[in-house]
């Protein structure tokens, strides 16, 4: 099956592919001719309206990843293009980064690193003190499986108390896990030590964490946002972080992405942003791309798919 490789994937998924598929790479002068591509492998690639048109033979859209919103799933539905993800492939690495995330805040390791690197006059300054996640409140925005994977680690490993605003989760399913469901919103923001986003950009949860949100957080409160950019506001955010009523926060995805030097929440030495790299581990790099093809094999001998969207 022709199959065009849109963005960079790993050396092992990519091997793998050569084995099973007829691939024409990103780098590859032919990656611009659609005309015989019958599947797409993407990571940040935009699949388009106007791109899905000029592919008069796809029958197949690959994400390397979970989240799809640079794919018109839609459109591509109604011109009877299979849609899949690899939504357990990246659970654990984006699950491992909130828990660092974390530590960092709580502890203000990369504002100690700066104080090192600028000088310091003493060891162990006041203004650098930090405090301990044992037996503190984690309140997760979302039960999916990055946010129960990172729940579930923060239990066990520290003893946190677990609480979870999701309208789609059941009593029974958090109780199960040893979590609790919080009824609003609100309880959760005003009761989290730490607080984690993991739900999708929709017209719902666009800018669903804003000043009223955030003036309910406790001023020792960490935020946590490693799903999407635009679920909180970030011009909200910054005020809140520059007059010090947030202990931090750490960032991995943004409005507008790559995420400019010149951001204003850059200049606050409370905020943490990385460059949406969640998922960016050699580990689960490999499983999204072995995974995508894998999908695109099963399209090709004519099983079922194991992540249609």
């Amino acid at each position: 099956m022709k199959t065009y490789i849109l963005d960079p994937i790993s050396n092992e998924a990519l091997a793998y592919a050569k084995v099973h598929l007829d691939v024409v790479c990103w780098d590859n002068p032919q990656i611009n001719d659609y005309a015989e591509v019958e599947a797409v492998i993407v990571r940040t690639f935009k699949m388009t309206p106007v791109i899905i048109n000029q592919m008069p033979k796809l029958k197949m859209i690959a994400k390397h990843g979970v989240g799809v919103d640079n794919i018109d799933i839609s459109y591509a539905k109604s011109k009877g293009i299979r849609v899949t993800n690899t939504p357990d492939a990246n659970m654990n690495s984006v699950a491992e980064l909130i828990i660092g995330f974390a530590f960092n805040c709580v502890r203000r390791m990369t504002q100690s690193q700066f104080a090192v690197l600028q000088g310091l006059e003493a060891n162990s300054p006041l203004n650098l003190s930090g405090y301990e996640l044992s037996g503190k409140t984690l309140g997760l925005i979302g039960l999916g499986k990055i946010g129960m994977s990172a729940g579930k680690k923060l239990r066990d490993a520290f003893a946190m108390n677990v609480i979870v605003y999701d309208p789609f989760a059941m009593a029974e399913q958090c109780n199960s896990l040893g979590f609790t469901k919080i009824r609003s919103l609100d309880e959760l923001c005003s009761k989290g030590d730490i607080i984690s986003i993991s739900v999708p950009l929709t017209k719902e949860t666009k800018n669903m964490i804003a000043r009223h949100e955030i003036s309910l957080m406790k001023e020792t409160a960490v935020l946590i946002n490693t799903s999407r950019g635009g679920i909180v506001n970030e011009d909200d955010l910054y005020e809140a972080l520059k007059n010090q009523k947030l202990f931090g926060a750490a960032f991995d995805v943004f409005v507008q992405e790559p995420i400019s030097k010149n951001h204003p929440l850059l200049t606050c030495d409370n905020f943490i942003g990385t460059p949406h790299n969640g998922a960016n581990t050699a580990d689960a790099l490999i499983r999204m791309g072995v995974g995508a093809v894998d999908e695109i094999i099963r399209l090709k001998n004519g099983e079922e798919p194991l992540a249609k969207l």
